[in-house]
């Protein structure tokens, strides 16, 4: 079984177009013989937002001679997992193709708590020193250099979350992470849904009843309220 980590840079993020993609395949968890990074650029249909070209600094000149975004993007052969930060938003930009999702950023969260920032480059401030954190920040937001800054954090995960042997432990470390512990949201939000569900069961039973587009829209809050 394999893994790629991916990132990809897109037009906008309310119905993304892929306009780079890069990743890098790996058979083992954090292996460090993991195969070489590869990157590619597509032309979208649809303009650029300025609010991401603010990001990722890709215009729209870049990308005239590259072919035209298909819609989706098929993953290599025999890739069971993928791994990103926010990796919901990747997975979606290049298809929602059927493979399980390792979201860095939900185990970044679950193993750091304490920290004012998840966000990949104020990870690498967090694990390395301030003056080689700035150095590798520096090409942050495009898809290559975001891949790689993944990979560091990942190797950090794994050794915070006890070395999982299998892609398969990852990822079931990752889908608890991404269980919510706290209502993020509405007249209860900042405390801890286990709280939540034993002082004002009713109101738990409106969430779960439909109602709450919130709700609906994600399946981990729903685990974590019906835990």
């Amino acid at each position: 079984m394999s893994a790629i980590i991916l990132d990809t840079e897109t037009t906008d993020t309310e119905s993304p177009q892929v306009i780079e993609l890069a990743y890098i395949q790996m058979q083992a968890p954090v292996s460090r013989d993991s195969d070489i990074l590869v990157r590619r650029r597509f032309r979208p249909s649809k303009p650029i937002s300025l609010g991401a070209m603010a990001t990722h600094h890709i215009i729209p000149a870049d990308l005239v001679d590259e072919p035209e975004w298909p819609g989706r993007w098929d993953l290599p052969e025999g890739v069971q997992y993928l791994v990103g930060h926010n990796i919901d938003f990747d997975w979606h930009a290049i298809g929602s193709p059927n493979v399980k999702r390792i979201c860095t950023l939900a185990l970044a969260r679950s193993v750091w708590p304490e920290i004012d920032s998840h966000r990949l480059s104020a990870l690498m401030y967090y694990l390395y020193p301030h003056r080689m954190a700035r150095e590798l920040v520096r090409e942050a937001h495009s898809a290559a250099a975001d891949v790689m800054l993944c990979l560091r954090v990942l190797s950090a995960l794994w050794d915070a979350v006890g070395s999982p042997d299998s892609w398969e432990k990852l990822w079931e470390i990752s889908e608890q992470a991404r269980v919510p512990k706290v209502i993020s949201f509405g007249k209860y939000a900042g405390t801890p849904i286990a709280d939540l569900r034993r002082c004002d069961p009713d109101y738990v039973r409106w969430l779960l009843s439909g109602k709450c587009d919130i709700v609906n829209n994600d399946p981990y809050l729903q685990k974590a309220l019906t835990a």
